[in-house]
């Protein structure tokens, strides 16, 4: 027995090693490339503030490297993590104007990710025009990000607009992209690449959230919140587990801003009470639609459910309760206070006599 333990210690020594020796050997050989791997590495664990900095130094370090727009692009990709939506947005633009021709698929990428930026930035219209830019990105972008993750997202948007048709028919063509890139995908469907996929074809920002756009948020969350859920499902420590905080957060945004509407000024107190609560009651039953939506894709089998759905579903179940309570209780009413006694009589009443005057 102890033979065998000498012999492991020996193994992991001659691991830990050879790992250090091939590590120094890549820095003398390519150290741009193990610049690179330490930021892709960064990134993945979600470590933005550190992305941030390691692309400083390599764009510093290295000026004119053919990695550099991929540093970039990095480097945008942890700013839309810290949600520093303008600087992502400005380097994302730099990329896919001048890196079209000779690295076209940074460029396509960049293009892309402008779509989460836009609507992170409250603007629609632009995540529409640069969703339908990207498409004509098709040689150089993914498979599933052109066939799936784009139509998905256009819907998401036509909904917020209440543009059902167009909603339903660009949903119709994501779910025939997902079953084609599932066909034509060469390799194994690990749980990492899923689960990344459907984050994306049912991400949507609350970035933007307020009393006047609550309704459209729904719209939007409604059409796509599935795939959202279905990328719980996977168990994956990174995309899972980003999943079940964006639903939440989705969740949370919409029932704080329901939950938290003011009554209007200029109004009598019974008044604004009242167009507060009907505002209320018209956003707060979709939004228990929405709610029901959700648990429809509820794992209830014994044994299934990982620990990403358990939460989020336990989550929504305490959310359901308070929107519940909500819908139930009564309007506001102002209370008068009554006057403990009645008011004294005058002493000396005045008598009012009639007139014998006809005119009068």
């Amino acid at each position: 027995m102890r033979f065998m333990w000498i012999i492991l210690f020996i193994s992991m020594n001659l691991s830990c090693s050879l790992l250090q020796r091939q590590e120094t050997n890549l820095a003398v050989r390519d150290p741009e490339q193990l610049e690179m791997q330490k930021i892709e590495g960064a990134l993945k664990a979600g470590l933005y503030q550190e992305v941030v900095l390691l692309t400083e130094s390599f764009q510093s370090e290295y000026p004119y490297s053919l990695r550099l727009q991929r540093a970039r692009y990095y480097r945008a990709s942890a700013l839309e993590g810290l949600e520093r939506w303008s600087e992502a947005s400005a380097i994302y633009q730099i990329i896919s104007k001048f890196s079209g021709q000779h690295q076209p698929e940074i460029s396509a990428l960049s293009v892309y990710r402008l779509s989460f930026v836009y609507e992170a930035l409250g603007d629609d219209q632009r995540v529409l025009t640069t969703l339908l830019e990207a498409r004509e990105y098709q040689d150089h972008l993914p498979a599933e990000i052109v066939v799936a993750e784009i139509p998905s997202r256009i819907a998401m948007i036509y909904a917020k607009e209440s543009n059902s048709a167009e909603a339903a028919r660009w949903l119709v063509q994501a779910e025939k992209g997902l079953k084609q890139v599932f066909d034509i995908h060469n390799g194994p469907l690990t749980d990492n690449w899923l689960a990344k996929i459907y984050f994306n074809m049912g991400s949507i920002s609350t970035n933007q959230l307020s009393a006047d756009n609550i309704l459209a948020i729904i719209q939007g969350q409604l059409t796509v919140q599935k795939y959202l859920i279905r990328s719980l499902q996977f168990n994956d420590e990174t995309w899972s587990a980003r999943a079940q905080l964006k639903l939440q957060k989705i969740y949370l945004d919409l029932w704080t801003s329901i939950d938290g509407l003011v009554e209007p000024s200029g109004y009598d107190a019974l008044v604004a009470a009242k167009i507060k609560r009907d505002e209320q009651l018209r956003l707060a039953v979709p939004f228990l639609e929405l709610i029901k939506d959700a648990q429809l894709y509820h794992p209830f089998r014994e044994g299934v459910t990982n620990e990403y759905q358990k939460k989020f579903f336990e989550y929504l179940d305490s959310l359901q309760g308070r929107v519940e309570l909500l819908l139930q209780s009564p309007i506001y009413t102002p209370r008068v206070a009554k006057p403990n006694k009645k008011l004294p009589m005058p002493k000396n009443p005045i008598k009012v006599v009639p007139s014998e005057d006809p005119n009068l």
